[in-house]
């Protein structure tokens, strides 16, 4: 916008120059021509009457009587004129400034030229190369009998009418310059006025634009734009509100769709992704940065089964609804997915997708089931053992002592199983936060040692070779309740799982965090069963877990009072190597 004002200034004060310049040329030029010819006419009537006092014989002889010299001298006494007399081929034999005959010809003078061309006379202004002086030059033809016998020029000054031209070029530069002066003030003023709304509002709306959220005003007092500017300030206010509106609902929606549990994400026509929130960015495992980097679907997403949804949506045009199995991922996902062909005319339309992850669900779903299968078999064995050596013992086996003795202390066996079986399976069912526990403080060195002991006899059996490692004097503050369990399992399953004569390495330490790690020289756990190790009933060796006593709960609840602790545990096994089971609890202060 200031650009083109400036052009229109520009624009408005070259053209004024011009018509200035102009204006001064044409009237310098008109003036000077007309003086210039009141001035030709002034020498022509002069030249005249001097041809009256001179006879045609002085230009036949091409000479002048004493009488006729002093006439001439007489008449162009005035230095600043000269008369010169020449023959009719244009040849001087008579001038005034020399005061004598001389014999030059002047035929190539333009003033000569046109008399003997012809002319009625011929004029010419020139700097004369005898004075030294610009001179103006007029020429009239001598005849007799209508036969050119001689001409007659008469030269007089140019300075004698050029101050005059001078003088009136100067007041024309005075006056018009004045003039023009006041037109142009005038024309930029009214350009400025004319511009002055553009000037105003301009900036206004370009403000507006910008910063659609901030009210902004004109406050002028302008009679002929008021109206005007009173709209632009409603303007201002009204898009303010509606801006203010839209980003508030804006933000909502985005804040809505950030915290969905549920994917969604909108194509255009295009193919580009219009939207896409955060959770199904997770879900289909894209990073942050495609988002800026790719716009269109086919680059961003790389699921197959879900851009052939996509496409077979756009050419049906119809909604889809199919859960999908994502095995591109890391982890294997399930996903609900909904599929909306909507169309806003005839040539744009846009594909809105709504998926809700179900992999918790299914996997819930499938531990449920495993779960259930494997609590009714683990406890079928021990039911079926206790039901079969009772059968036994009443067809008649009681009646013998010491196969009495045998079948009661299997049955004993089987009894004590149960029992632990659904001891643990009381212990997973209990919901840690929503139970009480006290904190007490625990003596780590001795608590171990205890729990060793009542394993004694397994160890004595095995001969394993086992090491405490630790400050006997640590004590850790903690839920006993949930503690117990976390230590005895996974002291346990090293006695359980350490083959004969095997080494058993205890390590507890207590410095910005309490750890205790049980190690064993063992067979060790492929990668495939570590991803499952803590899952309830889950066995590396089902046979001899079961033969050793295992019931596969263990190491879920060492998992989940571990986390009702607010800790974590990890494990580091290898293949023939043996396994490292280490917790990490942190340390709790009591106000």
């Amino acid at each position: 916008m200031k650009q083109r004002q400036r052009f229109e200034y520009f624009l408005a004060f070259l053209i004024m120059i011009a018509l200035f310049l102009g204006s001064i040329f044409l009237t310098n030029y008109f003036f000077k021509k007309e003086l210039m010819q009141q001035q030709e006419n002034y020498l022509q009537k002069k030249s005249t009457l001097v041809t009256e006092q001179i006879s045609d014989q002085a230009f036949l002889d091409k000479s002048l009587n004493a009488k006729e010299q002093e006439f001439v001298q007489y008449y162009v006494k005035d230095e600043n004129e000269r008369l010169t007399l020449m023959d009719a081929n244009g040849t001087i034999f008579y001038d005034s400034s020399s005061g004598q005959l001389i014999s030059e010809s002047r035929q190539n003078r333009p003033e000569v030229k046109a008399i003997l061309s012809g002319a009625g006379f011929g004029s010419a202004i020139r700097k004369s190369s005898t004075l030294n002086r610009e001179l103006l030059y007029l020429a009239i033809p001598v005849k007799k009998d209508k036969q050119l016998i001689g001409i007659l020029r008469i030269a007089e000054e140019a300075s004698q009418f050029s101050q005059s031209i001078q003088s009136f070029r100067r007041y024309i530069i005075f006056t018009f310059g004045l003039l023009f002066l006041i037109i142009t003030i005038f024309v930029f003023l009214l350009l400025r006025q004319k511009n002055e709304p553009l000037i105003t509002v301009l900036p206004v709306l370009k403000k507006i634009l910008q910063h659609p959220d901030e009210n902004k005003s004109i406050i002028q007092n302008s009679p002929e734009w008021n109206e005007l500017y009173q709209t632009v300030n409603l303007l201002s206010q009204q898009v303010s509100q509606t801006y203010l509106a839209y980003t508030s609902t804006e933000e909502q929606f985005h804040a809505l769709l950030d915290e969905l549990m549920i994917g969604v994400f909108i194509i255009d026509v295009n193919g580009n992704v219009e939207l896409i929130n955060p959770k199904m960015l997770t879900i289909l495992g894209i990073p942050d940065r495609a988002t800026s980097e790719s716009r269109n679907y086919l680059e961003m997403i790389k699921e197959p089964q879900l851009i052939h949804l996509i496409h077979q949506v756009m050419a049906e045009k119809n909604v889809i609804h199919k859960e999908i199995r994502i095995s591109s991922l890391p982890n294997e996902t399930v996903l609900d997915t909904s599929l909306r062909f909507i169309e806003d005319d005839g040539n744009h339309y846009q594909v809105l997708g709504i998926a809700y992850d179900l992999t918790r669900v299914r996997q819930l779903e499938a531990m449920q089931k495993d779960f259930v299968s494997n609590v009714s078999h683990e406890l079928k064995t021990p039911v079926t053992s206790l039901l079969g050596f009772t059968e036994t013992l009443l067809d008649g086996a009681k009646d013998d002592p010491d196969t009495l003795k045998q079948f009661l202390e299997i049955m004993q066996k089987d009894a004590i199983r149960l029992q632990q079986l659904i001891q643990e399976i009381l212990q997973l069912s209990h919901d840690g936060k929503n139970i009480s526990y006290d904190f007490q403080q625990i003596k780590v060195y001795p608590f171990v040692q205890e729990l060793l002991h009542s394993y004694s006899k397994i160890i004595k059996e095995k001969q394993l070779s086992l090491a405490v490692t630790g400050n006997e004097q640590i004590t850790y503050l903690t839920k006993y309740e949930l503690f117990y369990p976390i230590i005895k399992n996974l002291i346990e399953n090293a006695i359980q799982y350490a083959p004969n004569g095997g080494e058993i390495t205890i390590h507890f330490a207590l410095e910005k965090e309490f750890t205790f790690s049980v190690q064993d020289n063992g067979l060790g756990i492929s990668q495939k069963d570590q991803e499952r190790i803590f899952e309830r009933f889950y066995r590396v060796d089902k046979a001899r877990s079961r033969h050793s006593g295992g019931t596969g709960l263990g190491l879920s609840i060492v998992q989940n009072y571990t986390e009702l602790l607010g800790g974590h545990i990890t494990l580091d096994s290898h293949l023939g190597l043996g396994s490292t089971f280490t917790v990490y609890l942190p340390i709790e202060k009591i106000n």
